[in-house]
């Protein structure tokens, strides 16, 4: 079944471009001018992909954003912000309120479309495998959009965010290589927006789960559970056990 796209953009030149370009590419798309219009359409359906303009003349792009991350419903569905804002602060305020990509104006088509196969091709991928992971006393459930620690919900991440420590826990303690992650996560080498997340990440989780996360230099990250992460060199034993080998 081909995927559904809702495109949000006031300017009427540029919707209908966007609409032309992808229902080229044969997906089902439908487009709206305003906030205010998305929001209704989203009460009779749940697209695949989600093109959203910030500026819009009603309701801010982000207040859309985060109504829709609120919303159960719309919890996987990808949401590619299409803005004139590019400095590093609105990109972090787009990630932060639960964007899966950043697409600055002006940009050509041919990228735009490349994004939103990414996009789908993660969604056909995650669908496919496993959808639970865990390492020591932290457990995502991608399926059901749960994060918990030592059993308590964590309320406050963003579906990408979910998908990062996902990746992280099934590795779990092998080092995630940055490219990988980049190019599972978004299709690209965009360093800033892994950056971003891994920050973002870590201080959602708390100090003492957030430790758990460590930055290998050179290579990646590595989610090392609790029991390992105290020491200040996961690799090398705790000093009892160093001293019962030395003796």
């Amino acid at each position: 079944m081909n995927a559904t796209i809702l495109v949000v953009e006031d300017d009427p030149e540029v919707r209908s471009l966007l609409e032309y370009t992808l229902a080229k590419e044969k997906y089902k798309v439908h487009t709206a001018e305003s906030g205010k219009q998305a929001l209704e359409i989203l009460d009779n359906m749940v697209p695949d992909v989600i093109t959203l303009d910030l500026m819009l003349p009603d309701i801010h792009g982000l207040e859309c954003c985060k109504k829709l991350r609120s919303d159960p419903r719309f919890q996987s569905v990808s949401i590619l912000m299409l803005t004139a804002l590019d400095s590093l602060d609105d990109i972090v305020r787009g990630f932060e309120t639960g964007a899966d990509d950043y697409l600055v104006k002006p940009f050509q088509l041919p990228e735009l479309v490349v994004r939103i196969k990414a996009l789908l091709r993660r969604r056909h991928v995650g669908r496919s495998e496993r959808m639970v992971a865990a390492a020591g006393s932290t457990m995502v459930d991608l399926a059901h959009h749960r994060v918990t620690i030592n059993g308590t919900p964590m309320d406050n991440l963003t579906y990408k965010e979910m998908e990062l420590l996902f990746i992280l826990l099934r590795k779990s303690p092998k080092v995630v290589r940055r490219t990988y992650l980049l190019q599972r996560l978004w299709g690209r080498q965009d360093s800033r927006a892994l950056d971003v997340h891994i920050l973002h990440l870590r201080q959602k989780l708390g100090q003492k789960a957030g430790e758990q996360i460590l930055t290998v230099p050179g290579q990646g990250y590595k989610f090392v559970p609790m029991l390992f992460s105290q020491e200040s060199n996961p690799t090398i034993p705790p000093p009892a056990a160093a001293s019962a080998s030395a003796a």
